[in-house]
């Protein structure tokens, strides 16, 4: 019996937030990021406990932007009352109203935002390539997307373990 495949296309937009190199070329960074979607929604755990991807689609679109740590700061302080840099801030759009996320066959999941700053400390501080830290964090930000989160210790180490496992599948 042969398996039906539907090819999942995805929409990903690059944005610079200020004066920052990007940490690859915006090619590359589409093509990884596509990667890593394709991984994910490939893993029978998603699949199942996502409650974006219960919704029928053909596109799964995000926006994935880069800024430095001041910027990152001043997003986390208005928006989450944390007035400290960090590596990754997610805006989904399903937290806000499920029913907001589809248009045209298509699943808005929302937008990820990532200090460079960041990203080459953590790198440095875990011995990982840049790449490496990069993909990590990207994988950690579409997962947040696709109602994934880690406010129980259970909770972050599933969301660890799918981080490893889609680096090591890239």
């Amino acid at each position: 019996m042969k398996t039906l495949k539907i090819k999942t296309m995805n929409k990903i937009e690059i944005n610079k937030i200020g004066k920052i190199r990007l940490p690859q070329t915006k090619t590359l960074l589409k093509k990884q990021t596509g990667k890593i979607i394709n991984i994910l929604i490939k893993m029978p755990q998603i699949k199942e406990l996502s409650p974006v991807l219960k919704n029928s689609y053909k596109t799964l679109s995000l926006e994935l932007s880069f800024c430095d740590d001041k910027t990152i700061q001043e997003i986390n302080s208005t928006y989450r009352n944390k007035n400290k840099a960090t590596d990754v801030i997610t805006f989904a759009l399903f937290a806000d109203d499920e029913n907001s996320i589809m248009y045209n066959d298509t699943i808005e999941l929302g937008e990820i935002i990532i200090s460079v700053d960041t990203l080459i400390k953590q790198a440095q501080e875990n011995s990982n390539c840049i790449e490496d830290e990069l993909y990590t964090l990207i994988t950690h930000g579409i997962l947040h997307l696709l109602g994934f989160d880690h406010l129980t210790q259970k909770d972050y180490d599933f969301v660890v373990g799918i981080q490893e496992a889609v680096i090591k599948n890239l």
